[in-house]
């Protein structure tokens, strides 16, 4: 496995405008190699240690890791173009990767390519096997167990509990767990994901209420105290649970959300049966334990099984699976901005 800087990449490819992409190096290591890109932190140190190893080892592909954000990702396909993408495969959320599949960089993964595709839950193959998701965070509700009386159940308590009043923690709207609360409270009092003007009007009920960019600083204002009860994912309650913070997760039942991570095979890739096979290993079920074992994501794998100290802290597998809400991220997308910004006037 080889290190692969994105900001070398990228000043080759301005230095070197307007000549081959063979004089590239950055190019010419991705035709020879399986470029994989994921996150930094614990993801990095997980696919460096744990994950290329094995792949390597069971494939026989020489990968090139390349660490960075989503934004950051597509900024480097958009960069080099359809014709010539500097990704075989790429991993992104769905609600980033549905913008780029509308802009033509995919196309549909064959089954007889990938054969661990058959074995996702349905829910979590696109239509026309167009893009799959393949790690699953869900997002659900956590409280302070010593400061609650009364546990909420469902998603309408945070309405109806006034002992939340004043104590709810959510997203700011620039993480995509707020778009999906959003999305999931137009569902449950409008009918549908279309109508946003009662989500806005159900979620002002809520205020006031604290917002936080991410999961961590979520984190951080449950355990001091600062709110009771927050909309977050999974993976970040079973943490403060192992810190030993007096906090609890709840599956509402009207359903769960979810980060999605949603693979694609780039319709011009420069090493497309390397990411076949690649996708492949993603999508198999001892991989998809081990990445339950490490981050506390739900497999999406149907034949995954949990032993029991972890299915604690992973509570969304098998057929719960079916509780995970799920939207139409291209009728939504042109409507981000506009959101996003009466979001910011509104929720105040």
């Amino acid at each position: 496995m080889k290190n692969f800087s994105r900001r070398d990449c990228l000043q080759a490819m301005a230095a070197a405008a307007g000549m081959s992409a063979l004089a590239m190096p950055c190019m010419s290591l991705a035709a020879q190699n399986l470029v994989v890109n994921t996150y930094g932190g614990r993801w990095e140190k997980f696919w460096r240690s744990d994950l290329m190893p094995m792949f390597m080892k069971t494939a026989g592909v020489q990968t090139t890791l390349d660490v960075g954000l989503g934004k950051n990702f597509v900024a480097n396909l958009r960069a080099a173009g359809v014709e010539k993408p500097p990704y075989s495969i790429l991993m992104v959320n769905e609600n980033i990767a549905s913008l780029v599949r509308a802009e033509g960089y995919f196309e549909p993964i064959p089954a007889a390519k990938v054969p661990n595709l058959a074995n996702v839950y349905p829910i979590l193959r696109n239509p026309g096997d167009n893009g799959v998701r393949g790690i699953v965070s869900t997002i659900g509700i956590g409280y302070r167990k010593d400061l609650v009386k009364t546990p909420p159940k469902s998603w309408s308590d945070l309405w109806s509990n006034p002992e939340f009043k004043g104590k709810i923690g959510l997203y700011q709207i620039g993480n995509t767990a707020a778009m999906l609360f959003l999305l999931m409270t137009a569902k449950l009092y409008g009918g549908s994901q279309d109508a946003i003007d009662r989500a806005f009007a159900e979620i002002k009920k809520l205020l006031p209420f604290t917002q936080a960019d991410w999961s961590g600083t979520l984190s951080t204002m449950l355990t001091r105290g600062d709110v009771t009860v927050a909309v977050i994912d999974f993976p970040e309650i079973v943490a403060l649970q192992k810190k030993g913070v007096p906090v609890e997760m709840v599956l509402p039942t009207e359903g769960v959300l979810a980060f999605e991570q949603s693979f694609n095979v780039l319709k011009n890739a420069p090493a497309k049966e390397e990411a076949y096979k690649y996708l492949d290993f993603i999508l198999r079920a001892d991989v998809q334990e081990m990445m339950a074992r490490e981050f506390f994501t739900s497999p999406t794998h149907m034949g995954s099984k949990l032993p029991p100290d972890l299915a604690r802290d992973v509570p969304v597998s098998g057929e719960r699976m079916k509780s995970i809400f799920q939207f139409d991220w291209a009728k939504v997308n042109p409507q981000v901005a506009a959101i996003t910004d009466r979001w910011n006037r509104e929720m105040k």
